[in-house]
């Protein structure tokens, strides 16, 4: 009985499975996004997963912007491992609301397990 209890409190976690997918600034805080650019100036995000899912798994991350790809990156992360990977975006057409979207993939499946998006204006 005690082995049983052991392996329940420290060997098998019963809680829910899950990834952490994020959107940080420069600083790697979320006060102060480049929401407001001009032409030709450039901006950072930090794009960040941390896996929850009590196993290793294999995490795509593709970046779209107008349906363009702009980026596409793997990382393979192990329980409670995190991966924070800076996006650099220029900002070549004036305009409001304009929106980068960010696609969390894992272990190879085809269905989005995640999306975010970034909007922000340029002058």
């Amino acid at each position: 009985a005690v082995l049983s209890v052991i392996y329940l409190v420290v060997i098998h976690n019963p809680g829910q499975d899950y990834s952490e997918f994020y959107i940080l600034d420069n600083n790697h805080n979320t006060s102060n996004y480049p929401n407001n650019l001009t032409v030709g100036q450039s901006g950072e995000l930090i794009v960040g997963i941390q896996n929850q899912e009590h196993e290793s798994t294999n995490y795509t991350v593709e970046i779209k912007k107008d349906g363009q790809l702009l980026d596409k990156f793997n990382k393979t992360l192990t329980n409670h491992e995190c991966a924070e990977t800076p996006f650099y975006f220029k900002a070549d057409k004036s305009g409001e609301e304009q929106e980068i979207e960010f696609t969390l993939y894992k272990n190879n499946i085809t269905n989005p397990y995640r999306t975010l998006s970034f909007k922000y204006n340029v002058n």
